[in-house]
């Protein structure tokens, strides 16, 4: 039932290839029946040359050839025997092209329809999600189903084939055909039930292949801290050992399709051989057809062992298939909610009103939440850790929705407004540092399509980072290396700050833009934020607190509450919360 479910999706989302496949099969099919056909006159021909005593098959195809006034000679049927055994080549490659092609074109539509469902989810869809699954489902799983539908491809071909086949001794003596046919299902009947075994380890190899994916994915995101702890050997043996378990199942998987394929061979031959020793001793039938009957059952054993072991690699590859439209479901399951208002640019305000918020089946996180931010002003959220800044700042940017209460943006629900708009006018600096493998260029040319080099240049004046890249032997065509390692923390961090401003935003956001930076370091990010204040909107999440002297307005969370607001002056002369943290700094420092 699973894999005629997969055919049945299939057809659905590929019509075209489907019929187009089908039809080139049976075309093929029809081919090497007449090809095997001819046999019988190219063999009539050298035993009779009289043509005395040829068989009805022999007769037909010399009243085609008095028809067509070809000559009736043993080079014209040789002839006609060399055509055909071409022409089936070239079809056979033509066939094989558009299996490949086929393959492919599924395989790209999978990896679209995938990603597409991934980046039009919400955020809660990437938090509550297994990074390793995903990237497996995209690198592995894919081209696993791509084969599964070239596996069905060829599977289909082999099923017309085989009926055209199958009616060529059925012609020429249809008792020989049901003895042997008989024989062939007897054997075969077993093995097509070893399918619901291969699927059970096409699961298991799903899920070692996740595994794996997840620890690799994991120990190079985490090599600097692997290598720093010594445990260089304790991550090899943990990949080897995860691979080790995926080794396994694929092992056994591919061991039951290859045991199919040759177990088959010597029962068809068991099969053939009694049907010609009773045909030729009971059925009285010639010569010339029982050397084509021999010539068609030849032909059929390998498909016969190629649809068998298709079979049951099919049923392996459907676990790949589920895994793949479980991931598309969940990520459907969790569409980016948005309105239809074109966010342009920001006239007044952002407020929040009497928001509360909670992750699923936890405590709330945020509660009574009203803030404003003013147009061209600088506001910053700080607390301690756990406090819910960030949480605060991704529902600012309609990563999630408020449990209660309404952020507004010039008056109007942010729900309204298409979020993917709104988005693009925000510049955000994110905590966790993220930069491309490519060039410092391509890196802030991927925030805005339009931006030229001079405003690149620009803003990294305004991020103090252009003179660092001028220095680079390469300059703005410096790779920076994954996630930029071939910079230093602070220099990352300053690109990070380039790449939100190059886009002109509404609204600046930085999250812990200083946190984990030298002094050196800070110094030039402070001063960049000193550039921008009051030029455009800024929301700054600080712990610290050196970073936000010049804020317009101050909000202090506490386990999800504001507990104080108000300038840099006004709440040190309160003495409390936010006083007590930057005597704590300052004596730190």
């Amino acid at each position: 039932m699973k894999l005629l479910t997969f055919i049945k999706t299939s057809f659905k989302e590929f019509p075209v290839l489907f019929i187009s496949n089908f039809f080139l099969f049976v075309f093929v099919g029809l081919a090497e029946m007449l090809a095997i056909f001819s046999v019988v006159p190219l063999i009539d021909v050298f035993l009779h040359p009289n043509l005395e005593n040829i068989s009805t098959i022999t007769s037909k195809f010399t009243n085609v050839f008095a028809f067509l006034r070809i000559p009736v000679t043993q080079i014209s049927f040789m002839t006609v025997f060399l055509i055909m055994m071409v022409a089936i080549a070239v079809l056979l490659i033509s066939l094989n092209y558009l299996v490949i092609q086929t393959k492919y074109i599924v395989v790209k539509h999978l990896i679209s329809k995938t990603c597409k469902a991934c980046f039009t989810a919400n955020w809660q869809f990437f938090t509550g999600s297994n990074s390793g699954v995903i990237l497996n489902t995209l690198t592995r799983e894919v081209h696993v189903v791509g084969e599964a539908f070239s596996g069905f491809s060829v599977l289909l071909s082999n099923i017309i084939r085989l009926i055209f086949y199958t009616a060529i001794p059925f012609y020429i003596s249809w008792k020989t055909t049901l003895i042997a046919g008989g024989l062939g299902l007897f054997f075969v009947a077993p093995l097509f039930c070893l399918g619901r075994l291969n699927y059970k380890l096409g699961k298991i190899c799903t899920s070692t292949a996740n595994k794996f994916t997840e620890i690799i994915q994991e120990s190079f995101l985490a090599a600097k801290v692997i290598l720093g702890f010594g445990n260089s050997l304790r991550s090899v043996r943990e990949c080897v050992r995860t691979y080790d378990e995926h080794r396994k199942a694929v092992v056994k998987s591919q061991l039951i399709v290859f045991a199919t394929s040759k177990v088959l061979e010597p029962c068809g031959w068991v099969a053939i051989l009694i049907a010609i020793y009773v045909s030729l001793k009971y059925f009285s039938v010639e010569l010339a057809e029982v050397a084509t009957i021999i010539y068609a059952m030849v032909k059929i054993i390998p498909l016969v062992k190629e649809i068998a072991s298709q079979n049951n690699s099919l049923h392996g590859f459907i676990p790949s298939y589920e895994q793949i439209y479980d991931t598309i479901n969940t990520a459907t399951r969790h569409n980016q909610k948005s309105g239809n208002i074109i966010f342009k640019r920001l006239d007044k305000d952002i407020t929040l009103q009497n928001i509360n918020f909670s992750y699923p089946n936890r405590e709330p996180v945020l509660r009574d939440i009203n803030l404003k931010i003013n147009k061209g002003s600088m506001v910053a959220l700080t607390g301690k850790s756990g406090a819910g800044k960030s949480t605060l700042v991704d529902l600012l940017m309609g990563f999630y929705q408020p449990t209660n209460g309404v952020a507004s943006v010039d008056g109007i629900p942010l729900s309204q407004y298409d979020v993917y708009s709104f988005r693009q006018r925000i510049g955000y600096v994110p905590q966790n540092i993220v930069l491309f493998n490519t060039s410092i260029r391509n890196n802030l040319m991927w925030s805005s399509d339009t931006v030229t080099q001079k405003d690149i240049e620009e803003a990294c004046k305004i991020a103090n980072a252009h003179d660092f890249i001028m220095e680079l032997p390469e300059g703005y065509d410096a790779v920076v290396g994954d996630r930029g390692v071939r910079l230093s923390t602070g220099q990352q961090q300053r690109l990070c700050l380039a790449r939100a401003v190059v886009r002109k935003p509404e609204l600046l956001i930085l999250d812990e833009a200083t946190s984990n930076l030298d002094n050196e370091s800070e110094a030039f990010i402070q001063k960049a934020i000193s550039d921008l204040v009051h030029k455009i909107t800024i929301v700054v999440i600080a712990h610290r607190l050196s970073t936000i002297v010049q804020a317009d307005w101050i909000y202090v969370l506490k386990e999800g509450v504001i507990t104080e607001e108000g300038t840099y002056s006004e709440l040190i002369d309160r003495k409390g919360l936010f006083n007590h943290m930057v005597n704590i700094q300052s004596f730190s420092n």
